[in-house]
């Protein structure tokens, strides 16, 4: 893959996605996806403690056995994360000829696409890519920023606009203009900061302020 990605946030939840594999990558994969709402199929002869543990947890597909051909068929993502080079290389090719896009986990350069490092705070998911040229960089990135921006505050205070975008919604549902006017009023700079924060008493005054004023 090139490093002018395209970024692409998926609801894994509508696709059907399938992991090759059961060691710690294909593990880390499942519970990726498992925290988005994805259901992913797992075809491996023997998995880790934590991915049976997920499996079980979860009733997710578990197919003990080596990888067949056919397994890749109907579906739209699928993760080649074997600890053999060459059977990963059969799998992305078996995933490209049935329609579906690949990411291997050997060959970073040889996937359609791959998962970067994120942040992920209630309905708040941040990414963070440098193409391929620093991983080390992306999460020295991540964890900086989880200190400073993408915080738990941040996160509730996003749960709670969804809350709120339903009220809005509701209160001036044939005025858009004040629907978005509302918004600007509320989700200022000082708003950022006390979400931020985790000011969470400081951030529902301010909705209830905004609400009552509109």
């Amino acid at each position: 893959m090139s490093g002018a990605a395209y970024p692409l946030m998926l609801d894994p939840a509508r696709l059907r996605i399938l992991v090759v594999g059961g060691g710690e990558v294909a593990t880390r994969k499942v519970a990726g996806l498992a925290e988005a709402g994805g259901r992913p199929e797992i075809v491996s002869p023997t998995v880790t403690d934590a991915l049976r543990a997920s499996v079980e947890a979860l009733r997710l597909v578990w197919r003990p056995r080596p990888y067949q051909r056919g397994d890749v068929a109907r579906h739209h993502l699928v993760f080649a994360a074997t600890d053999n080079v060459a059977v990963n290389a059969r799998i992305a090719d078996d995933a490209r000829a049935a329609g579906a896009l690949v990411s291997r986990a050997d060959e970073g350069g040889e996937s359609d696409f791959h998962v970067p490092s994120h942040l992920r705070r209630e309905d708040v998911t941040v990414a963070f890519s440098t193409g391929g040229a620093s991983p080390l960089l992306a999460r020295r990135l991540r964890e900086r920023l989880a200190d400073t921006v993408v915080t738990p505050g941040l996160g509730r205070a996003a749960r709670r606009l969804a809350e709120v975008r339903d009220e809005v919604q509701a209160r001036w549902a044939a005025d858009e203009s004040r629907r978005r006017a509302f918004w600007f009023e509320l989700i200022t700079p000082e708003f950022l900061d006390l979400a931020v924060a985790g000011r969470d008493e400081d951030v529902e005054q301010a909705i209830r302020r905004c609400l009552s004023q509109s």
